[in-house]
């Protein structure tokens, strides 16, 4: 089974389990937390990931980092779960497609916008709003700055992209007067 699939199913799993305790929310801001902490430490990740370590020695390490930070205990169960089955180099993905199943649930859609300069806070709420009236759903912005863009915007949700660049507009022009 792909990455994806095994990652995607543990997921779902654990929302499923979330919604029926009533810990959406929790399991949610502890992942943000369990994925800062694996994201800070590559000796963590890697301790985790490999076979040769013994697996009580991880478990160890697991619950006493995780205890320190204060996890909740269905978070630390499903961890401890990871690990027992051999899932280690997962939990990243799997927390990954926890936050994409968690957006999806609270009907939340993230979106990158990215311009030539800083945009305005009008402009920034004309474009969330826009999407959001189009959506049906909570627009959870990112603006990025992209330099290379000359003017304009661009807009990507999932694998849609909205190309209104200056960038974008020369080459359509170039290409045009290129053909003929």
């Amino acid at each position: 089974m792909t990455e994806y699939k095994v990652s995607f199913r543990y997921a779902r799993a654990l929302l499923e389990q979330a919604i029926q305790e009533g810990s959406v929310e929790i399991i949610y801001k502890d992942f943000l937390r369990v994925s800062e902490v694996f994201a800070s430490s590559r000796d963590l990740r890697s301790m985790v990931e490999s076979p040769v370590f013994q697996l009580w020695r991880k478990l160890e390490i697991v619950k006493l980092i995780f205890d320190e930070i204060k996890i909740s205990k269905l978070s630390m169960d499903f961890l401890l779960l990871l690990i027992n089955k051999g899932r280690g180099e997962l939990i990243m993905s799997i927390i990954e497609q926890f936050e994409n199943q968690y957006n999806i649930y609270n009907k939340n859609l993230t979106i990158e916008v990215e311009s030539a300069i800083e945009l305005t806070d009008e402009i920034k709420n004309k474009i969330i709003t826009r999407i959001a009236d189009w959506t049906k759903k909570k627009v959870l912005p990112k603006f990025i700055i992209n330099p290379t863009l000359r003017g304009g915007f661009l807009v990507k949700i999932d694998d849609w992209v909205y190309d209104s660049s200056i960038k974008n507009q020369l080459e359509v022009l170039y290409k045009s007067l290129a053909e003929g």
